[in-house]
């Protein structure tokens, strides 16, 4: 049975494209995952374009989006103006999220070329832009000029009414150091499983980790 099993892997692999080392001048990858942080998870979608400039070195730009990115410092504002309407007799619920576009731009450098997968490591520089926002919804009591029903949107009567400011959005220097693999799965296409640890200098800077999978275009 184990020299089935091998034989069964063998053939597998076999069958598996392999990657010509170096040979490609470029790549595209889209890819989508998660990152986690003190805050909790969230989700990271992330586009990508490289460059070689050298056998096992390319230049790559990307572009992302984190979709809830360390909501807690808004929140906080959030659930002290739910508390102040309340004790007035008016009962909403406060949700804060913090999505955030971000871009870097760095080096990436390939391992030395297996037949059925490329490892590599990256590191790079940019900017995160964050933009918080939060929304109540209306449980109870009365709103001034407004007469809503349970579960609609009052933020702009909240706004308006100067119990809240929505926070401004802003920008944060941000880099990335990580590394992955690529397995290629056609002559040109390879599927991708990457992780990388991001700083974002916020007032209060952060860290995330985060894992994405997705697919890569040689050419």
């Amino acid at each position: 049975m184990k020299v089935v099993g091998v034989m069964v892997v063998a053939a597998v692999l076999a069958a598996t494209p392999s990657f010509a080392a170096g040979t490609e001048k470029a790549y595209l990858s889209a890819t989508g995952g998660f990152a986690t942080s003190p805050d909790g998870t969230s989700g990271d979608v992330l586009g990508e374009l490289g460059i070689r400039i050298a056998p096992h070195l390319l230049v790559f730009g990307d572009i992302g989006r984190f979709h809830n990115l360390r909501p807690s410092e808004v929140q906080s504002a959030v659930d002290g103006t739910t508390a102040s309407l309340s004790a007035s007799g008016l009962d909403l619920t406060g949700y804060a999220r913090v999505p955030a576009w971000h871009s870097i731009g760095g080096l990436r450098i390939e391992g030395p070329s297996r037949n059925h997968f490329q490892a590599y490591a990256l590191g790079g520089v940019g900017v995160a832009r964050l933009t918080p926002a939060a929304q109540f919804t209306y449980t109870s009591g009365t709103l001034p000029d407004a007469t809503p029903v349970a579960g609609d949107d009052v933020t702009p009567q909240v706004i308006a009414m100067g119990d809240f400011t929505q926070p401004a959005a802003s920008n944060a220097f941000m880099f990335s150091l990580g590394g992955g693999v690529e397995v290629p799965m056609a002559k040109h296409v390879s599927a991708t499983a990457e992780y990388r640890f991001s700083r974002i200098n916020a007032d209060t800077p952060f860290h995330e980790q985060g894992m994405t999978f997705g697919l890569g275009y040689r050419f």
